[in-house]
């Protein structure tokens, strides 16, 4: 009992002033930014919410693990019927409900380092506009702001060992004594005194419970990573429902305003001995102390050494009780939800009958744990195709005023919808052209997510209306977005003004699996991904055809500058240089190509000195090319040199070795890395489809591959100005114009596949003569597509397939 009396002068002494501060609770909501989805179904109660913490992202994992881990959760969630929101902060905003770009933003930064916030940091990092990973104390008070009633976490803090001399005590349990968030957790960490915490708990009023998931009879809290703690456990709760009714009579009935605990055990798969945990904790600590580790160093140098001493055990063990109380805390939120409206608990199962009810004829049937390949495409339609094409598929609503443009106003003009996406128009482009003269016995497929709503039953029907193989859609359940949709608005003369993009669905890192079944059913020999998807979707692309036998080559459409970065934040396994790069082109714009260098630039892959600097050495970039340039009047080079595109390019080619850079009215520049750039001295230029300038690096060197080979390295660069019949076209609108290009590209790579010996232009070897005349061809008729888009009022114009 002193040690309980001791416990309780520290308490009062940390809340002395609390009462007053309160006072000024009325408008402080309004500093919170909730995300439009977690705002709706807060709003619809449709769905629960669950929030969960960010320093497991900031300071719990490293990159990208952490993104991992954090997409991993969120995605249990809504296996489970909630919604997920992770609360932050970014440049001092609180956020609850972080978009795939904060959440990358957040895992990805790590200079200067974010701010770990709990009660006491939120002033400072809002005004120091620092970014910060939120512990439970400051998501609860995200939580209980926004109007977040459940909250799913890892493991709880509380008193240290020795807290009773030291008075070391987390701010978590003094949190839960004065603010009615309920926290789900696997009880307080290990390394803690968890019999000082249990008192410390009682003392500030807050339930503490243990789900009594085997019928034993005395339940004790869990350890974290063990099942037993070795004390007996306040309460128990044998089902969430009654977990969720002492929430709804403790906080909605009665009104205190306190939070409770509800501790999930680890499952016997996952849990660690007890006996192992005790004896590498007491090690430990032991060691902190010869060490004078304490304070705000201490968790973290006791995390560490369990893991090494655990051999990564306790790592593995701590991921998957983290997953555990996630699809607990969205139980749980499910049925308090549930008593709070009055309704069946039956209603909140997401997606029981999934398994026996058909989603528009077939689509596909999802299970909430598991996800169908089954084929609904009403046009039969082979396995195995030429082409994949992922990315997104919307509902594009296309807005063109008619007259001088009135901000702030209603402007005349029309309006027509249709379906878009850049992966939609990329692959009609392709299907386009497959059907023109230059084209030829090639086949492409979509692989794409709708949702389970309106815009998505449209899409489907119009899909098949054009006769667009529908088999590699995926009609989503689970991921609570909505399918995704596109509006913008132009200028009379077709420029663009404004547009708005809803493609989070696109996001939703489920697609991964879906893309990964649909690319071992087609053994495509391109894949062509548009960066709307997450990062982790084209990681996953990127593993499977480099550890795959497939022979495979794949493209990537940067989508927008924003987005093109997610290129930068895969997995560093498919990050490396030539000849080991993942990607083989990109069709990027300058902005684009910028955005894709910074990104690089910050990952610090160009500090890379033992192979991205030998290749780039080996290319022959030197100061006598660089002068060679800087004498150069042509606009295309100069320009290049002024803005910095071409350094730029030089920099990524290690990296991505094609690039087809999009120059708008000044039309493309190729640039690749060659393996034998002295062949281009004797390819002719009669052809009509020449380029305007070849520009070659030659010195000699020589760069030995991985696989010990020598290599004669070089630099290409290639210029394809506008063809004439795009010159003096009136534009009508500029949505699908690059679309229209890289599709029109797929399909005569497709056509090269199958006609040419040598295959396409992608690899670093000139194959002969006809494969390079074949390049300048394709690259001058994909300009065409292009002129023919920019002249439709649709995205992707009809008049591709007329092509000769």
């Amino acid at each position: 009992m002193l040690v309980t009396r001791q416990l309780v002068r520290l308490n009062h002494v940390k809340q002395v002033g609390a009462t007053s501060s309160r006072m000024f609770s009325v408008s402080r909501s309004s500093a919170v930014t909730i995300s439009e989805e977690v705002k709706q179904a807060l709003e619809d109660k449709q769905k629960p919410v669950v929030s969960l913490e960010s320093t497991i992202i900031t300071h719990g994992l490293p990159y990208p693990e952490n993104l991992s881990m954090a997409r991993r959760v969120e995605s249990v969630i809504r296996e489970n019927g909630a919604i997920p929101a992770t609360c932050a902060f970014i440049k001092g905003q609180p956020l609850v409900g972080l978009d795939e770009s904060q959440l990358e933003h957040l895992a990805h930064t790590t200079s200067p380092k974010p701010n770990k916030v709990s009660r006491r940091d939120i002033g400072y990092t809002m005004s120091t506009k620092q970014n910060g990973g939120t512990t439970i104390a400051s998501t609860m008070i995200l939580s209980e702001m926004a109007g977040i009633k459940v909250f799913a976490t890892g493991g709880l803090g509380g008193v240290h060992r020795d807290g009773q001399n030291t008075l070391d005590v987390s701010a978590d349990l003094t949190e839960l004594g004065r603010t009615p968030v309920s926290v789900v957790c696997a009880g307080p960490k290990s390394i803690l005194d968890i019999g000082l915490t249990l008192e410390y708990l009682e003392t500030q009023g807050v339930f503490v419970g243990t789900y009594n998931d085997d019928g034993r009879e005395n339940i004790q809290v869990p350890g974290f990573y063990t099942r037993d703690s070795g004390f007996q456990s306040p309460y128990s709760f044998s089902s969430f429902e009654q977990a969720a009714s002492i929430i709804h009579n403790q906080n909605n009935i009665m009104g205190l305003k306190s939070g409770q605990i509800f501790c999930i055990p680890p499952s016997r798969e996952t849990a660690l001995p007890s006996e192992l945990m005790q004896r590498v904790i007491a090690a430990a600590n032991e060691e902190a102390i010869k060490l004078g580790i304490q304070g705000k160093e201490l968790t973290p140098f006791l995390l560490s050494k369990i893991a090494q001493e655990t051999k990564g055990q306790s790592v593995h063990s701590n991921i998957e009780l983290v997953l555990n109380n996630a699809r607990s805390a969205s139980q749980i939120a499910k049925e308090l939800l549930s008593l709070e409206t009055n309704r069946a608990s039956s209603q909140f199962q997401p997606s029981t009958n999934i398994k026996k009810r058909k989603m528009d004829e077939g689509v596909k049937k999802v299970d909430e744990k598991k996800q169908d390949t089954t084929s609904v495409s009403d046009i039969p339609t082979p396995s195995v195709v030429n082409t994949i094409v992922v990315g997104s598929l919307a509902l594009d609503s296309i807005c063109k005023i008619s007259s001088n443009v009135i901000m702030n106003d209603s402007n005349p003009g029309t309006i027509s919808s249709s379906v878009g996406g850049v992966g939609f128009n990329v692959a009609k482009a392709c299907s386009l052209a497959l059907k023109s003269p230059s084209c030829s016995n090639g086949t492409s497929r979509l692989v794409s997510i709708v949702s389970n709503d309106m815009a998505g039953h449209t899409i489907i029907g119009q899909l098949k209306k054009l006769g667009i193989d529908t088999s590699g859609i995926l009609v989503d359940t689970t991921s609570g977005c909505s399918t995704a949709q596109y509006t913008s608005t132009h200028a009379n003369n077709g420029d663009l003004i404004i547009a708005c993009a809803d493609m989070k669905i696109a996001e939703y890192d489920g697609l991964a699996q879906h893309v990964l079944s649909e690319i071992k059913r087609g053994s495509p020999r391109q894949i062509v991904v548009d960066c709307n998807v997450s990062s982790s979707t084209l990681s996953t692309i990127f593993d499977y055809v480099r550890e795959s036998n497939l022979e495979c080559n794949v493209i990537v459409e940067p989508t927008s500058s924003p987005k093109s970065k997610r290129i930068s934040l895969c997995h560093s396994r498919n990050l490396r240089p030539f000849p080991n790069n993942s990607v083989s082109l990109i069709t990027p714009t300058v902005g684009e190509l910028d955005a894709i260098h910074s990104a690089l630039a910050e990952r610090e892959l160009f500090d890379d000195y033992d192979h991205w600097f030998p290749l780039l050495d080996s290319l022959g970039i030197d100061s006598t090319f660089r002068e060679k340039l800087s004498i150069s009047k042509h606009p295309v080079l100069k320009n290049g040199l002024e803005l910095g595109y071409l350094q730029q390019a030089f920099s990524v080619l290690p990296y991505i070795p094609n690039i087809l850079l999009k120059l708008g009215e000044q039309g493309v520049l190729s640039m690749s890395i060659s393996t034998n750039v002295e062949d281009y001295k004797s390819i002719p230029t009669t052809s009509v489809y020449s380029p305007e300038f070849t520009i070659v690096t030659s010195t000699g060197r020589s760069y030995t591959a991985d696989n010990g080979s020598q290599q004669k390295m070089g630099l290409v660069i290639q210029y394809f100005p506008i063809p004439p019949e795009n010159g003096n076209i009136t534009i009508e609108n500029v949505t699908g114009a690059g679309d229209s290009f890289l599709g029109y590209l797929m399909a005569r790579m497709s056509t090269a596949n199958t006609h040419l010996v040598e295959g396409t232009w992608l690899t670093s070897e000139v194959g002969s003569v006809e494969r390079e005349w074949f390049k300048w061809e394709s690259i001058h008729k994909a300009q065409l597509a292009s002129g023919k888009s920019l002249q439709s009022l649709a995205a992707i114009s009809e008049d591709i397939a007329t092509i000769e």
